[in-house]
């Protein structure tokens, strides 16, 4: 298997095999994360993907799901996705779903009927890292995106019936948040 950089999955994926889609993280820029700074963003090619398919394929051949890993995987291109999922299901004819790890950026770029296409070929169920609902906090931590990106992209997923799980992060803007609502209430 070609595994490089930090290599991970979420706790509800521990019955999923795992392959290595990416490695690093396209954004990089969270303030509070640290998994992937030393890291550069690294699609893994196409033939390394291939190659552990066939020993997946050896040592697990009725593997009904794959967890892709790397931060954001869904990062790629609709047709770099289309194309690994297809890889996929000619390896492993068992297989029913693929997921994988995902932001809010990588939506933005498909279309809903693209979505449906890749729902189709088995992507179902994407990890995303919200960290928060709420603006203030999503600029604090440098997310590049709003809560009203959160809620169209999602709609898009929604729309394409593919499952996602969100990531919170209780607690992210800390003393900031923490101590205005203390000025506030002193002030009373």
């Amino acid at each position: 298997m070609h595994f490089s950089g930090r290599t991970w999955r979420p706790p509800y994926e521990a019955h999923s095999v795992i392959i290595q889609a990416t490695s690093g993280c396209t954004y990089n820029k969270c303030k509070f994360c640290n998994l992937y700074k030393n890291e550069c963003f690294r699609m893994s090619p196409i033939e390394e993907f291939e190659e552990d398919l066939a020993e997946i394929k050896r040592y697990q051949p009725n593997a009904r799901r794959i967890f892709w890993t790397g931060a954001n995987p869904f990062a790629m291109s609709y047709e770099n996705l289309k194309l690994r999922a297809l890889t996929v299901r000619d390896y492993l004819i068992k297989c029913q779903t693929m997921a994988m790890f995902a932001s809010i950026r990588d939506i933005k770029g498909k279309d809903v009927r693209q979505l449906r296409k890749l729902r189709a070929m088995g992507i179902n169920g994407l990890s995303i890292g919200v960290e928060s609902g709420d603006d203030e906090t999503l600029a604090l931590a440098d997310k590049g995106y709003t809560s009203k990106d959160v809620l169209e992209q999602c709609r898009k997923l929604d729309e394409a019936a593919i499952e996602y799980y969100f990531v919170y992060m209780t607690g992210l803007a800390g003393m900031l948040m923490y101590g205005k609502e203390a000025e506030t209430k002193n002030k009373r």
